[in-house]
């Protein structure tokens, strides 16, 4: 594959092919159905957007964690402890209050394009990515629409855009918040890969959840590749991020059914639903089989993330005469919250005790 020089996504011997969810579809953990199908990774979109044209395996994960839950009246099979802030935060019977749920590092919109027909028509979706990977998630984003005209051709949607956010870049951020388009949700999956990515995509974040009337959620997901190099990011994270990790929580199987004869004819009630201290509990992503490797696996994340009280007053632009190097050390005007650095190693420590 040709590297294209100054373009992130094309670093040197770069070697990758379509992914599929494989095990990821989390037959036990989640739900998937014709109505939220999308495409699956093209070999051109890699060829013509490289490290943007595949979607990566963590995206699989989160996208489970954002399918709705089921109805009431069918007890799912499992939990999520906490569970996903865009079903929790609506209460029954009141009108849903207009939201902004925004990804960066889109890529081939894989996940926003998952959950899009899953939204009120009062939301507003937007997925981002650099200006050259834009084209790409247009592309997909047409797609998906006539893909759900044809299912459900009178159906009431959510607005889809999609918007340049390259991460660093000050101006086009402003440009965005100006549009009104400035998000009360966050989604991010798999984007920890490149130490020279770490302070550009913390500027974006910080900038996008400072000075904000309602706090806002990441909900982050992250494959684990290289400890020793991903955790300076999540070190400096931390210092402006409270994150916690998912925990899935699944029911015990229900025990056989016992033999009736033909005169049982009465129908049985069906069996109430496991209180939560029942349930088997493990971190949600923990010891994945690999879609690449097998007998392989993979160990991912996802995070709940939400801005220190202390740090939510400062925006990007405290930020501005912040070196990359001072702001991933926690140095420099504008800092966050230095004691906030060892939540990345206390929750890998006290995973040892999940897994």
């Amino acid at each position: 594959m040709t590297q294209r020089e100054g373009d992130p996504n094309f670093p040197t011997n770069l070697d990758i092919v379509p992914s599929t969810p494989g095990a990821l579809r989390l037959g036990s953990q989640g739900r998937t159905g014709e109505a939220e199908r999308v495409e699956d990774d093209a070999s051109q979109d890699i060829e013509g957007f490289g490290i943007a044209g595949r979607t990566w395996e963590a995206a699989y994960l989160l996208r489970a964690y954002l399918t709705p839950p089921q109805p009431p009246a069918s007890p799912p099979s499992f939990l999520f402890d906490p569970p996903c802030p865009l079903y929790s935060s609506t209460e029954s019977g009141s009108a849903p209050r207009r939201r902004n749920i925004l990804e960066i590092g889109s890529g081939t919109g894989y996940l926003s394009l998952a959950l899009a027909p899953h939204l009120p028509p009062s939301d507003t979706l937007v997925a981002t990515d650099l200006d050259n990977v834009c084209p790409l998630l247009e592309k997909n984003l047409a797609a998906a629409q006539a893909r759900w005209r044809s299912q459900v051709p009178s159906a009431a949607r959510a607005t889809v855009l999609v918007r340049p956010l390259p991460w660093g870049d000050s101006t086009s951020l402003s440009r965005l918040l100006a549009e009104g388009l400035e998000p009360s949700i966050i989604l991010a999956s798999d984007l920890v890969y490149f130490q020279i990515l770490y302070a550009p995509l913390l500027r974006t974040l910080i900038g996008l959840t400072g000075e904000r009337e309602e706090q806002v959620t990441v909900i982050f997901s992250y494959k684990v590749r290289s400890l020793v190099k991903e955790q300076p990011f999540w070190e400096a994270f931390g210092r402006w991020f409270r994150f916690e990790a998912v925990q899935v929580g699944t029911r015990p199987s229900p025990p056989p059914s016992e033999p009736t004869s033909p005169s049982d004819t009465a129908p049985s009630a069906p069996s109430p639903p496991s209180p939560p201290h029942l349930l088997t509990w493990t971190r949600f992503g923990a010891a994945t089989p690999s879609s690449i490797t097998p007998n392989d696996t993979d160990e991912l994340y996802v995070f709940i993330c939400r801005r220190h009280p202390w740090t939510e007053h400062l925006g990007g632009e405290d930020l501005e005469d912040v070196s990359d190097d001072d702001l991933l050390q926690g140095r420099g005007a504008g800092r966050g919250v230095e004691e906030g650095a060892g939540q990345f190693e206390e929750l890998l420590l006290n995973g040892l005790e999940w897994d």
